[in-house]
């Protein structure tokens, strides 16, 4: 059961459950779903889990070993590399400019950090 919990990408606690409203999006993790104004986004296993882990702890920079596991488990075999390319791939689906991001920016030198931002139409979401 637990090997089965990990593929499917279940790693963050309890607390990552309730939704988490960023810019003009709400990610549901305990459905799985992201939706962007009311509408479902069609979101892949491995940037929900990214997102997911990223969510799971906002403001808060994660190194990379410790974000890699948050999304993929202990057993994650992905490359630093890897997970760099996922993060592309998610600020594609996520960020109006990829180039320079609001949501998931940057650390140098550590990882990555997810930005909890007010939708600029409307104020906090």
């Amino acid at each position: 059961m637990v090997r089965r919990q990990q593929q499917l990408g279940a790693h963050v606690g309890p607390a990552s459950a309730a939704p988490v409203a960023f810019g003009a999006f709400i990610l549901y993790p305990s459905e799985r779903r992201l939706e962007r104004d009311g509408q479902a986004v069609d979101i892949g296993t491995v940037e929900f889990n990214l997102l997911r882990a990223l969510a799971s702890q906002p403001g808060r920079p994660l190194g990379r070993e410790k974000l890699l596991a948050l999304a993929h488990g202990d057993e994650h075999g992905v490359s630093d590399r890897s997970l760099d390319v996922q993060v592309m791939r998610l600020r594609r689906l996520i960020e109006a400019d990829p180039t320079a991001p609001r949501h998931i920016q940057t650390v140098w030198g550590l990882g990555y950090v997810f930005i909890l931002e007010p939708d600029p139409a409307g104020g906090a979401r």
